[in-house]
């Protein structure tokens, strides 16, 4: 039974849904990605380097080795569209709908390559204009909602499903056909696991991330790094304790970077190259990780089994819709 849903609650059921499944085993550095959606069902690819001039920097932690890669992200999310879509399109919907964020570097440290500084400040590096289509918004209607979600949220971290807002019981029938539990979304999202049961071990792995970054941060390898950034970032006129207060000091919602973002984040690289704080925080935060994932070996284990599974069954997805 569905009660009525304000136009914003539905947009974030929608994005919720497109998400579930791959946002928590994506490799996102615990730091949300700002992608335009597309409208075209196809994922955004993550700015290749003969487009920017230069490859974007990428850390090596244990924990990325239990998340998908954005390049992998990216072609799971292009097979869960196709599958939705063909969902969708069993019972009379042309669907096209917002493809979920993919993180297109790796901002863990803030801003570590010198060239994005210069060129894009703390702003996110664009996409590839070959592969990003032009932004829109889904407007999805009552019925579509509810062959794509059956009034349910799959929970990114343990795979469980749960009633979305505005729903007192999950939707059995759309124009007069069988909703699949979960709706469209998670029957997708069954098709790429391989198996019915949605459960999964990626919270422990998503904890493992956030985790190991803040307790990284109190190490004192780290606080004495940050200290020598600091007196470089003084001597060359900014007053920042930590390289995450000036990524903080910069109006990200303006479209482009202006000279003076440009110029800070330009002099915070190269002060985190003159002190080496990325080999030391990366140091610092591998030695906690391993800690950690030794500890959660099974779980650890189960997620890139799990992260495999999709792999393989969204190639042959895009393969077979291609």
């Amino acid at each position: 039974m569905r009660r009525p849903l304000p136009r914003a609650t539905y947009s974030v059921v929608l994005m919720s849904a497109l998400a579930a499944g791959l946002i928590s085993g994506c490799s996102t550095s615990g730091t949300p990605s700002d992608s335009e959606p597309s409208g075209s069902g196809k994922a955004q690819a993550p700015a290749s380097a003969e487009s920017l001039g230069f490859t974007p920097r990428r850390l090596d932690l244990p924990v990325y080795d239990y998340q998908l890669s954005p390049s992998q992200y990216a072609k799971v999310a292009e097979a869960k569209q196709a599958l939705v879509t063909a969902c969708m399109k069993r019972y009379g919907f042309s669907w096209s709908a917002p493809t979920p964020a993919i993180p297109r570097q790796d901002r863990r440290y803030g801003v570590i390559d010198l060239r994005a500084a210069q060129r894009y400040g703390y702003h996110l590096l664009p996409t590839d204009s070959s592969v990003a289509a032009e932004s829109g918004a889904a407007n999805p209607s009552k019925e579509e909602m509810a062959a794509l979600t059956a009034g349910q949220l799959l929970d990114g971290d343990t795979g469980e499903s749960r009633l979305a807002a505005g729903y007192d019981s999950p939707v059995k029938r759309v124009r007069g056909k069988a909703v699949p539990p979960g709706g469209c979304a998670q029957e997708a999202e069954r098709k790429l696991l391989g198996r019915d049961d949605l459960r999964s071990e990626a919270g422990v792995v998503s904890r493992i991330n956030t985790e190991s970054f803040s307790s990284s941060m109190s190490t004192p390898a780290v606080k004495a790094v940050f200290a020598k950034w600091s007196s470089c970032m003084k001597r060359a006129g900014y007053e920042f304790p930590d390289p995450l207060k000036s990524i903080g000091s910069a109006d990200l919602n303006v479209p482009a970077a202006p000279k003076a973002e440009t110029e800070l984040a330009t002099a915070d690289v190269k002060c985190k190259e003159s002190v080496d704080l990325v080999a030391v925080w990366s140091r610092a935060e591998t030695s906690i990780q391993r800690g950690m994932i030794k500890k959660k070996a099974s779980a650890t284990a189960a997620q890139r089994a799990d992260n495999a599974t999709r792999l393989r069954n969204a190639a042959e997805v895009v393969e077979k819709s291609g």
